[in-house]
């Protein structure tokens, strides 16, 4: 397609791409970051790829710690111990060494809760008023529900087309 006639137009205009999207500033979600970015796409919310990286750790983190706590998990694990104790057995007969006698160790509590928010490592124990709490903190929550309401709204402008 040919230049267009219309001298109201600028012709260093005519071959370019399409506008790229740059959306109002924003803040790094990731707990312990902060800084404020431009985005290049909608729905960034990590001012970095090494943040990007540090939410992805978190989050096998976060998967690793919630398998644990399931019962398969908890089998699985105990198995791993299991055979753990059996192999340093051997290699204490192996060695020959004298027996120490082996104290008790308190029986730990699996029930406290990791914050939703990535990148916070932080534990809480959910009390029985809030049995379903997600957050460690208030700024914790509120940092995930603007991220959860731009996107929400962004979905909304979309679907509601030109």
């Amino acid at each position: 397609m040919g230049p267009s006639e219309d001298p109201s137009t600028n012709p260093q205009n005519q071959g370019t791409k399409r506008r790229t999207w740059r959306g109002r500033s924003r803040v790094c979600l990731l707990k312990g970051c902060g800084r404020k970015f431009r985005p290049d796409r909608p729905w960034a919310r990590y001012c970095s790829e090494h943040c990007r990286e540090q939410a992805r750790i978190w989050r096998q983190w976060k998967a690793r710690r919630q398998y644990r706590q399931s019962e398969h998990g908890r089998q699985k694990r105990q198995a791993q111990s299991h055979r753990y104790r059996v192999r340093q057995k051997l290699r204490k007969k192996q060695k020959r060494a004298p027996r120490s006698r082996r104290e008790g160790h308190r029986k730990r509590i699996y029930f406290r809760c990791s914050c939703d928010r990535p990148g916070c490592y932080d534990e809480f124990q959910r009390s029985r008023r809030s049995p379903l709490q997600r957050f460690c903190s208030h700024a914790c929550r509120r940092a995930v529900e603007r991220v959860l309401e731009r996107e929400r709204h962004w979905r909304e402008r979309r679907s509601a087309g030109p």
